[in-house]
């Protein structure tokens, strides 16, 4: 079996900006599992558990959905965290762009077909940045937060979508791409 899912990626100057927003923020040292830089995306879709026969499947309806979707101008702004502030489990930079959810919503219609149920949570477009293991330090981290809270740290033009692998190490999970979903050019 394969932990799968697909992600959008932004751009490097975009994904520098962040990591030196993270970085302070980990100075503050609270007790938080930091993603690291270089595996910062944004998720359209968690597959979960998928065998390796269902990839090539996946990678065709994506193709035959996005064909004719846009490319994406999205901005990355913002810091946050879910459920809140005030219990933090998640900590994350916000993304945001037209045409995103109409992305998101011809991803999760593509693989109903492969019954692949949609998303019922309310899609919220986030990188993030790391998980919330005890509110250890939280009032340091939360100070750098509200300093950065607005920070704006660049666009991303987006023309495709990725399927991925995640493998889970000790260390941090590690991702690779199964597949590579073009949007439409021009």
């Amino acid at each position: 079996m394969i932990r799968a899912f697909i992600a959008i990626n932004l751009a490097a100057p975009v994904i520098e900006e962040i990591a030196k927003v993270q970085s302070a923020l980990q100075e503050a040292k609270g007790d938080i599992r930091w993603t690291r830089a270089d595996n910062l995306h944004l998720t359209l879709k968690f597959l979960g558990d998928i065998a390796r026969q269902q990839v090539e499947p996946i990678v065709h309806a994506l193709h035959q959905a996005l064909a004719s979707h846009p490319p994406l101008r999205l901005s990355a702004q913002g810091l946050g965290a879910f459920p809140n502030l005030r219990k933090p489990r998640v900590l994350w930079a916000g993304i945001d762009g037209e045409g995103l959810m109409a992305l998101r919503e011809a991803v999760d219609t593509a693989l109903m077909a492969l019954d692949f149920p949609p998303e019922e949570r309310e899609f919220t477009p986030h990188l993030t940045l790391g998980r919330v293991r005890s509110l250890r330090g939280w009032e340091r981290v939360l100070a750098v937060m509200k300093r950065h809270e607005q920070a704006y740290f660049g666009e991303s033009t987006v023309d495709h979508v990725t399927l991925y692998q995640s493998t889970l190490r000790p260390e941090g999970a590690v991702y690779s791409a199964l597949g590579v979903i073009p949007l439409r050019e021009g």
